[in-house]
């Protein structure tokens, strides 16, 4: 039965503008019907993941039922959805297209808070941002304990109101956890 669906549902798609060409396939391991040429072709199913993915993302972190969520953006269950889905650095997925709008205004996972690219280039802007500013005399000595949220170690930084880098990766991706009013004589 399902295979007559698919081969009817292959071939013909209803739109509100009329109908047109579209290809559907089988996953025998998901046990639906997904938007596609098939498995082995544009798609490959994850055992781990539990899930149909793109070819482009053969090279990815698995998490087991890693697609069995919402989408952290629209709250579209993504093990069901036909919007193009995408792998990130962390291991969680998105939507394609909420990914691209969150980064607009966003650097960082929105669920375990790791940074979704390589963020070299503007880490060094803050490290220069930082240089060429004075503290203001009372704050000079004083110092935060900071855990970094892409390497998830503990350590601690000058104090700053904005920006408090990691000693162990040098990512800004961090968060005060405590604030001293000791002396600061070593940054990490």
């Amino acid at each position: 039965m399902a295979s007559n669906w698919v081969s009817m549902a292959s071939n013909w798609a209803p739109t509100n503008a009329g109908i047109f060409y579209r290809t559907v396939y089988h996953c025998p391991f998901c046990n639906l019907c997904r938007l596609g040429k098939g498995l082995g072709v544009d798609f490959f199913h994850c055992m781990k993941c539990n899930c149909c993915l793109g070819m482009k993302l053969t090279e990815h972190k698995c998490r087991e039922k890693g697609l069995e969520t919402n989408c952290p953006i629209c709250c579209d269950f993504l093990f069901t959805s036909s919007a193009a889905v995408r792998a990130l650095p962390c291991g969680h997925f998105m939507h394609s297209a909420c990914f691209q709008a969150y980064t607009c205004s966003h650097y960082t996972c929105p669920i375990c808070c790791k940074s979704l690219g390589d963020m070299a280039v503007y880490f060094g802007m803050l490290d220069a941002l930082l240089a060429a500013e004075e503290l203001p005399e009372e704050y000079r000595d004083r110092c935060q304990d900071i855990l970094c949220n892409d390497c998830e170690r503990k350590g601690r930084s000058q104090f700053h109101w904005l920006y408090h880098k990691c000693g162990s990766c040098g990512s800004y991706n961090t968060r005060v956890i405590k604030t001293d009013t000791a002396d600061c004589s070593t940054p990490n």
